[in-house]
């Protein structure tokens, strides 16, 4: 009985279907949507990868917004004036989100690279207050003179092994020179 009642059911719903597509607005509907089909599938396209990447975007939102409020309770800061800030970083955040995930896929923020990056950096700073603290000038024997310092040879060393593998990667920018 069941079986018969699902069947009669069934019935009334592939009548009430065909009803309605011989109606003359349901068949100018469906044909602007065959007619837009492509741009359909393009939109719906566009819609999911928006839905894939608003997901991402939305757990960087609420992981920032969590660093946010124990920063504000930690040190007074106005959460409004954070919030207004946020409105406004994150479009750009959005349009920057393949630069940045190319970022993050690249060997640059492995702990190598940073560790060799910072010591660069207070090197530099260092280097900038010694020079300008002792007004450093160096012609071709103060060179010279330079070179027979362990220091300054592993430093040149250095630069000339990067000089090197840099070197290969421009005769080879397409090659993975890893």
């Amino acid at each position: 009985m069941a079986q018969h009642g699902t069947v009669v059911r069934d019935h009334t719903e592939v009548d009430r279907l065909v009803d309605r597509l011989s109606e003359p607005q349901t068949a100018a509907a469906l044909h602007t949507l065959l007619d837009n089909i492509e741009l359909i599938a393009v939109i719906v396209g566009g819609i999911d990868g928006l839905a894939r990447k608003g997901e991402v975007i939305g757990d960087t939102l609420a992981e920032v917004l969590h660093e946010v409020r124990a920063a504000g309770k930690a040190t007074g800061l106005d959460l409004r004036e954070t919030t207004q800030q946020l409105s406004t970083l994150i479009p750009t955040l959005a349009e920057a989100s393949p630069a940045i995930n190319r970022i993050l896929a690249s060997p640059i923020v492995e702990p190598e690279p940073i560790e060799v990056l910072s010591e660069a950096a207070v090197s530099l700073v260092k280097g900038l207050q010694a020079a300008r603290a002792n007004g450093t000038k160096v012609g071709m024997r103060g060179l010279y003179k330079a070179t027979k310092d362990e220091d300054v040879q592993r430093g040149l060393g250095f630069i000339i092994e990067v000089a090197k593998v840099f070197g290969g990667h421009l005769a080879h920018p397409t090659a993975d020179n890893g």
